[in-house]
């Protein structure tokens, strides 16, 4: 239902920001290879990249350039991802600017300007139409909707379960707090996870394996990996 809109908004808005952090689309890449591995079909082999190593303005105007609204020399650097969810091309810039109440095609830094970054993100919601989606209880469609793929569909998750408890009024544990990995430990040990030993607030390898084996006991992701927010939920925390 219309409850689900605020959290997929905030979860999306958290993974394309970086947590509100990242305003600007980093299109400055130090090596040929990352550039083939972000664009294989463009850049097919490292000799085709290289022009592109540092070098962020022809970058953009070769990797944006004939789409997504974009039709002049240089559109493609001009309408780079900004803002909190990273509206990219001159069609976003036009269509968002309008919903958003600003010429954003002549100005396109006011996108990525502070006081619009709200304004922007939620004429970017409007123009894509995600609202009914999320009404659906969609989560996967509305990140479709918004990038074209699944792209970063696990870090949306977490941004997801931290939006619903900040909404719900609950604390978010910071996953590498001493406190919370000694939540985790005492919780693994009074569930018979004891390879756990003494919660000291320390992940070493024993505290690893319990996490992993109770993982694996309960079919959750992230097997190999430090405290997450999937295992924090199933522990109650």
């Amino acid at each position: 239902g219309k409850d689900n809109r605020l959290p997929y908004f905030l979860a999306n808005v958290g993974h394309e920001s970086g947590g509100c952090t990242i305003t600007h689309e980093n299109l400055n890449y130090s090596t040929a290879a990352r550039l083939c591995a972000v664009w294989p079909s463009r850049f097919p082999t490292e000799a085709s990249a290289q022009p592109y190593v540092n070098n962020p303005e022809a970058l953009a105007n070769n990797v944006y350039a004939g789409r997504m609204g974009n039709t002049q020399p240089g559109d493609g650097y001009l309408y780079r991802g900004r803002g909190y969810i990273q509206l990219t091309g001159r069609d976003a810039y036009a269509a968002v600017g309008q919903a958003a109440g600003l010429d954003l095609v002549n100005n396109p830094d006011l996108a990525a300007a502070p006081e619009n970054a709200l304004r922007v993100a939620c004429g970017f919601w409007a123009w894509k139409g995600l609202n009914p989606i999320c009404d659906t209880g969609d989560f996967n469609g509305v990140v479709k909707r918004i990038n074209g793929g699944l792209n970063g569909l696990d870090d949306r998750l977490q941004w997801l379960d931290k939006a619903r408890k900040v909404l719900a009024g609950q604390s978010v544990r910071d996953p590498n707090a001493k406190s919370t990995i000694q939540a985790v430990q005492q919780a693994l040990n009074s569930r018979g996870y004891t390879e756990v030993g003494t919660a000291d607030g320390i992940w070493g390898n024993n505290s690893q394996k319990g996490a992993d084996r109770f993982r694996k006991d309960n079919n959750l992701s992230g097997v190999g990996s430090k405290v997450d927010a999937v295992l924090l939920t199933a522990l109650g925390l």
